[in-house]
């Protein structure tokens, strides 16, 4: 690799022009797969996110394997223990993971760790997982962008350099990849997400290598390294905390409303709304109550979906996080309120005054306006007066 592409030293426009090539390298055959991992499942835990409570299908988390495995050396233990976990298993697990991410996204080595005591999953997978509920912030451990942000070191091996899947190494790959985002961002004045340099790793790989059939195949004994990662349980010992160069990042405006407490100085969010104490502590209970608990608030939502289909004349089977979000705000800018203050009543009352959704309205959404309405869905059920 050409010294002026090191990850301490590349420009943004080489770094741009890399990341355009990344779907110049996937195979037609896995486009499907990419889309779920990008688009599809980031999108669906935004939409849980909003409405309170996300977490992670065991569909999904098959799904996420099956992606993994198939940019790789496919090993079908690893996707069998995937399969194994239960679906209460893998809800319960990823709502914990994703509530201490919320309450300290610092502690991103505890959420893989938490993720990774599901079957099959070891760090790189559950780091996957966190990365699909925060994009930007978080790095999948993919062995492209381990390889790369450690080319500088002496004896690696370059693009076969050995990888132990460790949490340490982890914890390496992340504080490199955010010191990689800032300097670019410094020169760029563009915002550089975590999956922007996984992908631009991925695509300078495979450019290098001069192949784009699939990842670089991996040793056998690298094959095994991660296979014992994930299947082994996990030890009752906390990995020790490492220092990063990183300044801590500023709790969440959700972390300080249930640090002030019921009776606190009001506390907003990154779009000016007021956040409400009790829906965030009731929030947080009630991911604490039973399984059956939860259950019959999901087919209480469930229903409500199902209405607003019908309201908005739009099949369930082509429903998506998105396009929930975005009838959202249509039904919003109609009635003149609040994105969060839309819930199935105000559908009912949108319905009732004789608006009507125009055929292929919430298809083929521009990415600006996509980025919009995320921004307004983020975290819009702790606001006050939020019926999401």
């Amino acid at each position: 690799m050409e010294a002026r592409l090191r990850s301490n030293v590349i420009a943004y426009s080489d770094f741009h022009k890399y990341l355009l090539q990344y779907s110049d390298h996937v195979p037609s055959s896995l486009a499907a797969l990419d889309d779920l991992r990008y688009n599809t499942i980031p999108q669906t835990l935004a939409q849980r996110k909003s409405d309170g409570e996300p977490f992670l299908e065991k569909s999904e988390l098959v799904s996420l394997v099956d992606w993994k495995l198939k940019h790789g050396k496919y090993r079908p233990n690893l996707a069998k223990l995937a399969s194994s976990n239960s679906l209460a298993a893998v809800r319960e697990a990823t709502e914990e993971a994703f509530q201490t991410y919320e309450e300290d996204s610092t502690a991103y080595a505890k959420v893989v760790s938490r993720i990774g005591k599901l079957k099959g999953v070891g760090p790189a997978t559950a780091s996957l997982i966190l990365s699909c509920y925060d994009p930007v912030g978080v790095p999948f451990f993919s062995d492209e962008l381990f390889r790369y942000l450690h080319w500088e070191e002496a004896k690696t091996g370059g693009w076969d350099r050995k990888i132990g899947y460790t949490l340490k190494e982890y914890r390496e790959l992340y504080d490199g990849t955010q010191t990689l985002r800032e300097r670019l961002k410094k020169e760029s004045r563009e915002t550089i997400s975590a999956l922007d340099v996984e992908k631009m790793a991925y695509a300078l790989a495979k450019a290098v290598q001069n192949t784009s059939v699939t990842y670089a195949a991996k040793s056998e004994r690298d094959e095994q390294e991660e296979d014992i990662k994930a299947m082994k349980p996990p030890s009752p010992k906390r990995p020790k905390r490492t220092k990063t160069a990183e300044p801590p990042r500023s709790p969440s405006p959700k972390a300080i409303c249930l640090k002030k407490g019921p009776k606190g100085s009001p506390t907003y969010d990154k779009l000016g709304y007021e956040l409400d104490y009790n829906l965030i502590a009731g929030r947080s209970n009630a991911r604490r109550g039973t399984f059956k608990q939860r259950e019959e608030y999901r087919e209480r939502k469930a229903g409500e979906r199902k209405r607003r289909a019908e309201i908005m004349n739009f099949s369930e089977d082509n429903e998506s996080a998105l396009t929930s979000m975005v009838q959202d705000d249509r039904v919003a800018r109609d009635l003149g309120i609040a994105y969060h203050e839309v819930g199935i009543e105000e559908y009912e009352l949108w319905y009732e005054k004789g608006f009507r959704a125009e055929p292929g309205e919430f298809e083929n959404i521009p990415q600006k306006e996509q980025d919009r309405i995320l921004t307004l869905a983020t975290g819009s059920a702790y606001r006050k007066g939020s019926k999401h």
